[in-house]
């Protein structure tokens, strides 16, 4: 399945399970309710982003031998909303020189939730 109508089709499901509360009917006409993940508009948008968004947090743990980076960041416009969050960094040597506390601008591959890019906006005091 090509993946834009893959996204498409997460969406729709989505879409359905948010506007029915969660209450489906399954093949034998049995009503069935499935725990929400997407309980908000902006939680769906965020399984149908593509792209590289751009992002400003801070970061709260470093682990460059393994390439992760765990930002307490503000909503990312088009992507997702404000939360802490552990990523893959791609590559890992682009946290190299990040301390925690660092206040770092970021960009994120929506598709690979990888940040693909970080620069210090203000480093920890």
């Amino acid at each position: 399945m090509p993946a834009k109508l893959a996204r498409a089709a997460k969406l729709s499901i989505v879409v359905a399970l948010v506007a029915t509360g969660g209450v489906v009917s399954d093949e034998r006409g049995a009503q069935v309710v499935w725990p929400l993940l997407c309980t908000s508009p902006a939680l769906a948008q965020e399984s149908a982003a593509s792209g590289v968004f751009h992002g400003v947090g801070t970061v709260t743990a470093v682990d460059a031998a393994k390439g992760w980076l765990t930002l307490d960041h503000k909503a990312i416009d088009g992507f997702m909303g404000a939360m802490e969050m552990m990523y893959r960094v791609e590559p890992p040597r682009l946290t190299a020189g990040l301390r925690v506390g660092d206040r770092v601008a970021f960009d994120i591959d929506a598709s690979r939730y990888a940040i693909v890019g970080v620069g210090v906006l203000a480093k920890a005091k």
